[in-house]
């Protein structure tokens, strides 16, 4: 009835599609990030060996053995040439004795290299005839950053799990209402054909007979006749409440007028008084409201009464008792219609609103209908922002209260 492996695969194709957005942005917004905070890292490793070469370069005129240069940060090593030849270096853990030249061209300006297991950023400025080398160690700094990228990587490979449970539980909610349209559907259309076919097999059955006594006048097959016009009635009845029900279902534009309420229930009750006497039932009508108006569809308010109003009549036997009642609550108009009909079990109130539902004790009545009629009330319901509440006890009677707001908000 319902593809599986099509929602699976649509499912799965959304997990991908998540995660990989998901990713795609964490990998971006961390690569900024990392790279971000390297920035900043070498930024500030580079301006304080700028302040010391600042800090370095007022000393080294005046410094002697008294008075010897003093550095900023004594992490740094300093290494001052003048006329090339070497003239003041600090003494180094790093090195064996002299930090060799780097072979860099570049000048006034800092550079990073490798030298044994360490690495070096240097800053290196030529003054006149005199040449300063700062050097400063960034093991300790390259280290912090490959922290950072170990725990942007973890960040990364939890976030990825985290995001496929989130898009896993986000799917399957996304895909919950299409599937549940899908299975409505599907059921609608088996249900609408097991209707269908019933009065389409009777008719078939019928003509067939008809053909077996080509000699018989139609007076002989009356009874024949009949039969297959009630079912061909039956049919054309049952395709005109699909097309309600898919109209009600499509429905985009309402027409909103002003609406007497009074008037317009007053008008059912006038066309319902003549069939209540011809089938021996009682026809009650109470009105309580001081403000009879509204604002909403007035043919589809009507058909909404119509169907309730019609089903009471269908289900209550001969000498009962049908009403409906105008109230007012809240600033909403209150349209009970009570009758003293067969009645709807309570555990089939929940469903009376689904397609094709006929509960047992109908059937078993061999009353006529499609089970169609409550679908299309609930739709019209929908489109006119009414409430309907059903109230039902078995052979006593059945009770729909249905609340009309003023205007359609």
């Amino acid at each position: 009835m319902i593809n599986k492996k099509v929602f699976n695969d649509t499912k799965d194709k959304l997990i991908k599609i998540n995660i990989l957005v998901v990713s795609s942005f964490l990998i971006i917004f961390s690569l900024f990030t990392f790279f971000y905070f390297r920035s900043i890292t070498y930024n500030s490793i580079d301006n304080k060996l700028k302040e010391e070469c600042e800090y370095i370069s007022m000393q080294v005129n005046r410094s002697s053995y008294l008075n010897p240069i003093v550095l900023n940060d004594p992490r740094d090593l300093v290494y001052i040439y003048k006329n090339n030849r070497l003239i003041y270096y600090t003494k180094s853990d790093y090195f064996n004795e002299y930090a060799p030249l780097e072979e860099s061209n570049q000048t006034n300006a800092c550079f990073t290299y490798k030298k044994g297991n360490y690495t070096f950023r240097e800053l290196s400025i030529t003054i006149n005839n005199m040449k300063i080398r700062i050097i400063r160690n960034i093991d300790s700094e390259l280290s912090s950053l490959k922290q950072l990228l170990f725990v942007i990587g973890i960040g990364i490979v939890f976030s990825i799990i985290i995001t496929y449970f989130v898009a896993l539980y986000l799917t399957r909610k996304a895909l919950s209402p299409i599937e549940n349209a899908w299975y409505t559907q599907a059921k609608f259309i088996q249900d609408a054909s097991h209707e269908l076919r019933t009065p389409i097999t009777i008719v078939s059955s019928k003509l067939q007979s008809l053909l077996t006594v080509p000699n018989n006048t139609i007076s002989d097959e009356v009874e024949t006749i009949a039969d297959a016009m009630n079912e061909t009635r039956r049919l054309k009845k049952m395709i005109k409440d699909l097309l309600s029900l898919s109209k009600e279902d499509s429905i985009i534009k309402l027409k909103i007028e002003e609406i007497n309420m009074v008037d317009l229930v007053e008008e059912i009750y006038r066309d319902y008084i003549d069939i209540a006497n011809i089938q021996n039932k009682v026809l009650k009508y109470e009105n309580n409201l001081k403000n009879p108006l509204v604002l909403s569809d007035k043919n589809k308010l009507k058909q909404l009464l119509l169907i309730f109003i019609d089903n009471a009549f269908k289900y209550t036997d001969t000498n009962g008792e049908i009403s409906f009642k105008l109230d007012e609550k809240d600033n909403k108009i209150i349209c009970t219609i009570l009758d003293t009909g067969i009645g709807i079990k309570e555990s089939d109130l929940k469903h009376i609103f689904d397609r094709f539902f006929r509960s047992d004790n109908v059937r078993n009545q061999d009353i006529d209908g499609s089970g169609i009629g409550l679908s299309i009330a609930k739709m019209i319901s929908i489109n006119l922002n009414c409430k309907i509440k059903p109230y039902s006890v078995v052979n006593e009677g059945s009770k729909f209260e249905i609340t009309i707001p003023r205007e359609i908000s």
